[in-house]
């Protein structure tokens, strides 16, 4: 598990606590706003405060993206972005 993905998952854990059961696969790959865990507003909050923890901007195409509904892909969406920086 990346940095960016041991950090999204802790700061889930502070909202939904049920969520530290999870096997590492299946944090990484559970649609966190489907299943209930967030909601609109807390998956904002996310996006914001990993914006603020990983040094970068979400471009307005990013927050489009359907992979930030996953740990996995708000890693992969994250790495992309400021790689592009």
């Amino acid at each position: 598990m990346t940095e960016i993905e041991s950090w999204a998952c802790a700061y889930v854990e502070g909202i939904d606590p049920s969520f530290a059961r999870l096997e590492a696969a299946a944090k990484l790959s559970e649609n966190l706003f489907t299943s209930g865990r967030l909601d609109s507003m807390a998956l904002m909050n996310l996006l914001l405060d990993a914006e603020a923890q990983f040094g970068f901007m979400f471009t307005p195409e990013a927050f489009q993206d359907r992979r930030l509904h996953t740990i996995a892909g708000l890693g992969e969406v994250i790495r992309e972005l400021k790689g592009a920086a």
